[in-house]
């Protein structure tokens, strides 16, 4: 009987030990278990903040390059609306250097283009300096437009910084308002007289002398006249209307010396060339003899491309405005510019 007793004894303490045995194994179990879903988590986390930081620093990164993109295309920009500036003020230059030195350009595009090219040089050296940006550009065409009073300048520019580049061929519209007409200089640069203010050009007894030379009937008329120094385009359109409201239209295109549109009168481009008349679609204006109080007078057609040529037909005197006993007049041809300017009824 005690043996058996011992025997139960010793399973009870048999089974004891295994319970404890298998509850420390699952206590185990459950700290390492719950350390490895610590440690996972916690790897997870981690992994999750690199990735939620790498998007940050690209996200970072392609603003950047935006930013970065954006200033290159504004300075690109800006670069090109100096151009129509750049290029009118060459063509400023070259007409003041004609006028000063009474010297024809040879070839007008050729001396803008260098003009041109050394303005945007310069230019290219200031933005390099200021934004670190490396630019070639170069005029290559000037065309004439069907607007007498405008040309089209053509530039091509390659621009390069770091990884961005651009390059195009950029159009400019450039317009010869408000520059100064050479032609008379050029003309009467060999005879005693001319002289010029802001505005007119004052002809003394050169004009005169030129017609004489010329053979024109009544050359005298033209002492002391006077014609537009400055390019004023004549708003006056159509031209016809020149004669309404009994020449005072007239008289005010004439007090202000606008020139007008005219498929016989040169362009501006050779205007620097010393031309009167062109190939090209170009304008007009007309030298206004002094005042007079003679009626039916004859002499040279007063438009310049006529009085500058080769060709020198007459005109009839056209009175369109009277005052004080003091007629002012023009000499135009009758079926010509009395008819383009309204002034048939004159």
């Amino acid at each position: 009987m005690k043996i058996n007793n011992k025997n139960n004894e010793y399973e009870k303490d048999k089974k004891y030990s295994n319970d404890s045995t298998r509850k420390e194994l699952l206590n185990d179990e459950k700290g390492n278990f719950s350390i490895i879903l610590t440690s996972l988590i916690l790897i997870g986390f981690l992994l999750l903040s690199i990735i939620i930081l790498n998007v940050a620093i690209n996200q970072e990164r392609e603003n950047g390059e935006i930013v970065s993109s954006n200033n290159f295309q504004y300075i690109v920009n800006d670069y090109i609306r100096n151009l129509p500036l750049i290029e009118h003020e060459a063509l400023e230059d070259l007409s003041e250097e004609i006028i000063k030195d009474k010297r024809p350009s040879l070839d007008s595009k050729s001396d803008l283009k260098e003009i041109v090219d050394g303005k945007l040089s310069a230019k290219n050296k200031e933005y390099y300096e200021n934004y670190g940006i490396q630019i070639n550009s170069s005029l290559i065409a000037i065309e004439n437009t069907s607007n007498p009073f405008s040309y089209k300048f053509k530039t091509h520019i390659l621009s390069v910084k770091g990884d961005y580049s651009f390059e195009k061929i950029v159009s400019s519209d450039v317009d010869c308002i408000d520059l100064k007409d050479p032609v008379p200089i050029l003309y009467l640069k060999d005879y005693h007289g001319l002289s010029y203010n802001e505005s007119f050009y004052n002809y003394g007894n050169s004009l005169s002398e030129f017609l004489r030379s010329k053979g024109v009937e009544n050359y005298s008329f033209y002492i002391d006249a006077n014609s537009p120094l400055i390019i004023r385009k004549c708003p006056y359109d159509p031209y016809k209307h020149h004669g309404d409201d009994n020449g005072k239209i007239m008289k005010n295109c004439r007090d202000n010396g606008y020139y007008h549109e005219s498929r016989d009168g040169a362009c501006y481009l050779c205007r620097l060339e010393g031309k009167s008349g062109c190939e090209h679609y170009g304008f007009e204006t007309f030298i206004n003899p002094q005042k007079t109080n003679e009626t039916g007078r004859v002499s040279a057609c007063g438009s310049d491309h006529v009085i500058f040529s080769d060709d020198i037909y007459p005109g009839v005197e056209v009175i369109y405005n009277d005052e004080d006993r003091l007629k002012e007049i023009l000499y135009l041809d009758p079926h010509g510019h009395k008819v383009k300017y309204g002034m048939s009824g004159f």
